[in-house]
């Protein structure tokens, strides 16, 4: 990174400003400044020297050489400090989260404050104006700091724990996900041990997820998680198009019934009876159909469980611009995923119906009309719209808002709604796909695509048909 934009540099002159005005009020009164950092809810925090520094540092306080040894933040210097980072990334084009760097911009200041120090003390004096940036000195520091930062991007490989139904090999899934057998024959990792030991199921898979692109660690990681879940949540969606009861794999955070439930009841504490409760994992009845029809799925030409797995691979492609389609998919699955396992209905019905608003939903008026008629628009076939579809998404938005504001906890449907949301969303795979899930600046042309939907269907109405 050779330079930073005039927007950087103006935030950078801030932070120099402010810095300055809070070291000069440190020096001269401390409880001042104390008192401003208490009011101000922050936890006293400083900037010290960075760790290639400290030697130097030390070095001149010895010999009696002038230098700042600590910088003092305020609420508005960490604010700056919170904007340049976004800036340096941007204008860097670095694959790393703004929050990453926040010790690094604290390095740049300290190093350059400490290499322009007549123009530091000036400040603290009094001359408060905006100060002219040393070029040259800036963009050199800037430069050697953010270039040591990226030397630590690298490529990284995951392995997530998972407990798999019904599977008995390993399974590719995508170019870069990948579900593992774990062989208990071998020594296993101590942590290993420790996660079964906590959990009701043992893993018995890793789904390993490849970050192909060089990234900073905490970057690194996110995308890895996102991919992770994503896959999670379309396993789930493709299982739940068998029953809705099949579930082929289970995650660390699924909430699972426990095999067995009592309590106690009766007119008093002399007479109390037990009620008991067995938990069936019937979700794994399904499951080796499931990998079955997968595996075969897989090989078909055009099948919707590759154009899914798009989903998985564009999320691990870094981006931190403008919202794309498929992050709005990943917030639908990651709905629909938590609503599968949830066994508390009146929270299934509010999880169902966000995660199809996350698809339907463009902060536009008539809502609920626009949910319904998109919804239906999904779910065309070859004889054209559906009513019944729409009195279904009707059912289930006046019964989400039902809930949500209070009136009932107690909604009953005619149909199965997780059945009628994982055959909306494999549909909106589908036609998702065609818009382009990697589409940016969508919040016009995405709405329009889909009330365009049915125009572009033409339907079947030959009697030959069923």
């Amino acid at each position: 990174m050779n330079t930073i934009s005039t927007e950087g540099k103006e935030i950078f002159n801030g932070i120099l400003i402010e810095l300055a005005r809070a070291f000069s009020l440190w020096v001269k009164d401390h409880s001042s400044y104390y008192q401003e950092v208490s009011s101000s809810n922050l936890i006293f925090t400083s900037i010290d020297a960075p760790i290639d520094l400290k030697n130097e540092i030390l070095k001149r306080i010895k010999e009696g050489e002038p230098c700042i040894v600590q910088l003092f933040h305020t609420k508005e210097s960490l604010k700056l400090t919170r904007d340049l980072c976004v800036v340096i990334r941007r204008c860097g084009n670095l694959n790393c989260l703004p929050t990453e760097l926040f010790s690094i911009a604290n390095d740049i200041t300290y190093e350059y404050i400490n290499s322009t120090l007549n123009d530091f003390y000036g400040m603290t004096e009094g001359d408060h104006h905006k100060p002219i940036i040393r070029e040259a000195c800036f963009e050199s520091i800037l430069s050697s700091r953010v270039t040591r930062f990226k030397k630590n991007f690298s490529a990284t490989l995951y392995q997530f724990p998972v407990v798999v139904f019904g599977l008995d090999k390993e399974t590719r899934l995508s170019d870069n996900a990948l579900l593992k057998p774990i062989d208990h024959n071998e020594l296993q990792q101590k942590e290993l041990l420790l996660f079964n030991e906590a959990r009701i199921y043992k893993s018995n898979f890793y789904l390993e997820i490849n970050v192909k692109t060089k990234c900073s660690k905490d970057l690194s990681l996110q995308l890895a998680e996102k991919a992770k879940n994503a896959t999670f949540n379309i396993l789930k969606l493709f299982a739940t198009r068998l029953s809705p009861d099949a579930i082929p794999l289970l995650t660390s955070d699924d909430r699972v019934k426990n095999p067995f439930h009592f309590y106690r009841y009766g007119p008093n504490n002399n007479s109390l009876s037990s009620a008991t409760t067995r938990n069936f994992p019937n979700f794994q009845f399904q499951s080796k159909t499931f990998w079955n029809e997968f595996h075969q799925s897989q090989l078909v030409e055009n099948s919707l469980i590759p154009i899914a797995f798009k989903i998985v691979e564009l999320l691990l492609i870094p981006n931190l611009s403008s919202e794309r389609v498929v992050d709005r998919f990943e917030r639908a699955l990651l709905w629909y995923g938590d609503a599968v396992t949830e066994y508390i209905s009146f929270q299934q019905i509010q999880k169902i119906v966000s995660s199809l608003e996350s698809l339907v939903n463009f902060h536009e008026d008539k809502v609920t009309e626009n949910f319904k008629t998109r919804i239906t628009n999904l779910n065309i076939c070859y004889k054209g719209l559906d009513e019944k579809i729409k009195n279904k998404a009707n059912q289930l938005y006046v019964a989400r808002s039902n809930i949500v504001h209070g009136s009932s906890h107690y909604e009953t449907f005619d149909f199965c709604i997780i059945d009628f949301s994982s055959e909306t969303l494999l549909r909106a795979i589908y036609y998702f796909s065609i818009f382009g899930f990697d589409k940016k600046g969508f919040n016009k042309s995405l709405p329009k695509f889909l009330d365009a939907i049915p125009d572009n269907i033409e339907p079947r109405t030959s009697n030959n048909n069923p």
